[in-house]
């Protein structure tokens, strides 16, 4: 049975909808099609999740939303989330985990035996988090959102590259209600607030010469963190939600992942319906990278240049000392924001 299917999910979904109204057991019943008896089964496995389910006679369920309640904590998991996800694509195959060593690993496991599109793998805890270039990523309990996202579009695998520029995009979008100043898009696809890195996102896919098998797309977000959780090797680089919100109150770790999802479904749909153009205009309007003088760094050595624009397929466009103009890709180079501007550039 689809995630999204359960039962559980769509009890929670009805009583989270309901606020603080009771909602009766012939209610849920009548909506469900399910038997009271089965309903009150139900609710018992919402309360194991650690929601504070409220029962009365001859009134009903409420959910009683209290200060840790409906996704810090306890409830972080699986209910937690699929009853936020609005979706009918991402979180139908759903594996929440305590503990792993990197979901992304996980996940390119289940692809590989043919998990389906959709197919999501969420942790509390990372003990081998991995960023780009093979760099470790922090994935401390309680403290940030660890998820990986089975993709399998129909595209050459040189379309990979958008795709990374739209999970970027998604990230944005589910981030901008928060109203954070200094949000922003560090080509290709690393979120930064006022320069600090708050999410990165890991690429990862199978593919044939021609097509695409599958593409993984690992995010790591920092939400919960305080200056003091990051190490002093870091702490100069990095940063949270939190530490840009409300640093007093612990953000709700389930409604971000969700809301995530959530974006990024519509994100990849519009991908697939509209083409690369709509991702590569949407990037560009978050985007905190173009008209910047970076340091362009990759094995074989580096080069100061202007960044001019993006191309379709997501390359970016850059112009050296000499005014050479290069097309880099993701993969290739490492980018960093040069401290002195060269206006003969």
């Amino acid at each position: 049975m689809p995630e999204l299917e359960d039962p559980s999910v769509k009890i929670l979904k009805q009583l989270k909808k309901a606020g603080n109204q009771y909602v009766s057991g012939e209610e849920l019943s009548n909506t469900l099609g399910m038997s009271r008896t089965a309903i009150w089964k139900r609710i018992d496995s919402i309360k194991e999740e650690g929601f504070n389910v409220e029962a009365v006679t001859n009134k009903g369920y409420r959910l009683i939303k209290g200060d840790d309640s409906c996704g810090i904590d306890a409830p972080y998991g699986r209910l937690a989330v699929l009853s936020e996800v609005t979706g009918l694509v991402l979180g139908q195959n759903f594996k929440f985990l305590k503990e792993t060593d990197s979901t992304n690993t996980v996940l390119k496991k289940m692809a590989a035996k043919g998990a389906p599109e959709g197919t999501v793998v969420l942790a509390d805890v990372q003990s081998a988090g991995r960023g780009r270039r093979g760099r470790t990523w922090m994935s401390a309990p309680k403290m940030g959102i660890w998820m990986s996202i089975l993709l399998r579009p129909n595209l050459h695998p040189s379309s990979v590259q958008t795709l990374t520029l739209a999970a970027s995009v998604a990230v944005m979008k589910a981030l901008e209600p928060m109203e954070i100043e200094g949000l922003g898009i560090k080509w290709p696809n690393d979120i930064l607030i006022n320069q600090k890195k708050v999410c990165g996102i890991l690429t990862e896919l199978s593919a044939e010469a021609e097509k695409v098998d599958w593409v993984v797309l690992g995010i790591g977000l920092n939400v919960n963190h305080s200056e003091s959780d990051f190490s002093n090797d870091i702490a100069d680089i990095a940063t949270s939600l939190r530490m840009n919100v409300n640093k007093n109150t612990e953000l709700n770790r389930s409604e971000i992942a969700a809301n995530i999802l959530n974006e990024m479904e519509k994100v990849y749909q519009s991908f697939i319906e509209k083409g690369s153009s709509w991702v590569v205009d949407e990037w560009r309007k978050r985007n905190v990278t173009l008209g910047k003088m970076v340091d362009i760094i990759s094995q074989t050595g580096s080069f100061r240049a202007k960044v001019l624009d993006i191309t379709a397929d997501g390359k970016l466009i850059v112009k050296d000392a000499d005014n050479k103009v290069h097309e880099v890709l993701s993969g290739e180079i490492s980018l960093r924001e040069a401290e002195n501007w060269n206006n003969n550039i």
